[in-house]
């Protein structure tokens, strides 16, 4: 999720810029308002993202996670960590806080 101007969580997406630049988290749950969201860890998605030591990318898939970096016109590339697990979706998450959009 990425945290917006308005202050609230939204779905990150490397289609756009204003969800994929500045703080991003992982939602502990369906509401992060309410269960909370983690900011840098160890967690466990529920989809595999890659293979093991994979770097891990915003996706162009809102709220998702992809070893692929995107890469068309007007995509946002950002790591965001590594994937430790290919069959359990674990990750270390630790969103870089640089971004190259895509010409």
């Amino acid at each position: 999720v990425h945290y917006n101007s308005s202050g609230n969580w939204q779905l990150a997406d490397a289609d756009d810029n204003t969800k994929s630049d500045g703080l991003l988290g992982v939602a502990l749950g369906a509401d992060a308002s309410v269960n909370g969201i983690l900011l840098r860890g160890t967690v466990t998605l529920d989809h595999d993202p890659g293979a093991v030591g994979d770097v891990l990318y915003v996706s162009t898939t809102a709220g998702d996670t992809t070893a692929t970096a995107p890469s068309s016109s007007g995509n946002i590339v950002r790591v965001i960590g590594y994937c430790l697990d290919a069959s359990n979706g674990q990750i270390w998450f630790n969103p870089d806080g640089t971004f190259v959009e895509v010409a």
